[in-house]
């Protein structure tokens, strides 16, 4: 079995340099540069490949998602400075985009998974029993809170990842479930994750900028497309609501962490390091916007 391969579509030059000015105005709004010249961390990289082999990983299946989201630990998490730690985000989000990416092969193991788990029972695929491996090591980074809150996200993506597939073809009817778009991005966006990994244990405490890669691909189930049609807007007047919205959450939480130096480095070097992953990753094809 391989990754499923996304399927191209054409985009009218209107559309792809609206959603230029989008994340340029964006990125404007948070003072973040576009990073031209980020690189991937190759010893991360080494790394990383060493800690897949360590746990018995497949990588003539999973080779092609952990490339990319090493692409995360590298740029991203890179103010942690635990390696360890960066390299499970890494790895943790590599087994969950493959899982994703290739849901038809693995659909009846995705529908037991949690039902085995919570019964302490072999998985029916190899790839689950290594997410379930890496469950049981998520407080030894984040805590007891932070682990707990990471769980039931990631239970929330895998969950939306079988509706995703479930209502593939459906007709949305924006009158008929006008919250369907905030929910179903809710569950698969897997920020709540993202956001509680930024932050190491010892500190107590996505839509955006991967619309170009769906929109290029055709595809209609996401939050930017379903959020169009319920307010019978353009998708560009909606990309460009959820970034002015997404701003003023940026500016939100710079507010909430000045009072914590520590928060507030960390949480800035997240953002900035999170544009650069998105930037390092082919798979969101930023680069064909020129910014």
């Amino acid at each position: 079995m391989s990754p499923a391969k996304e399927e191209t579509s054409t985009m009218s030059p209107i559309m792809m340099s609206q959603i230029k000015d989008i994340l340029a105005d964006f990125l404007q709004q948070c003072d973040i540069t576009y990073p031209h010249q980020v690189c991937l961390d190759q010893p991360f990289r080494a790394a990383c490949y060493a800690d897949a082999e360590r746990r018995g990983l497949d990588m003539e299946l999973l080779k092609k998602p952990i490339d990319v989201e090493i692409a995360i630990g590298s740029a991203a998490y890179k103010h942690l400075e635990n390696q360890s730690t960066r390299v499970f985000v890494a790895i943790w989000t590599g087994l969950l985009t493959y899982v994703n990416d290739v849901y038809e092969s693995y659909s009846d193991g995705l529908n037991e998974l949690f039902e085995r788990f919570t019964h302490k029972q072999p998985q029916c695929y190899q790839v689950f029993d290594q997410i379930v491996t890496m469950i049981h090591e998520l407080p030894q980074h984040w805590g007891t809170v932070g682990s707990n809150l990471i769980l039931t996200a990631e239970i929330d993506f895998l969950t939306s990842t079988i509706i995703d597939n479930v209502i593939e073809g459906m007709e949305f009817q924006p009158s008929m479930a006008p919250g369907f778009p905030q929910f179903t991005r809710r569950m698969g966006g897997i920020s709540r994750t993202y956001a509680i990994m930024v932050f190491p244990p010892e500190l107590d405490l996505n839509d955006l900028l991967s619309f170009l890669k769906e929109e290029l691909a055709g595809k209609t189930l996401n939050f930017i497309s379903m959020s169009a049609s319920a307010n019978g807007i353009t998708k560009a007047e909606a990309l460009r609501k959820l970034a002015n919205k997404a701003a003023r959450y940026y500016e939100r939480g710079s507010s909430l962490f000045r009072s914590s130096p520590d928060a507030w480095n960390a949480y800035r070097a997240f953002c900035v390091g999170y544009v650069g992953f998105h930037v390092l990753s082919v798979r969101y094809k930023l680069d064909q916007l020129d910014l």
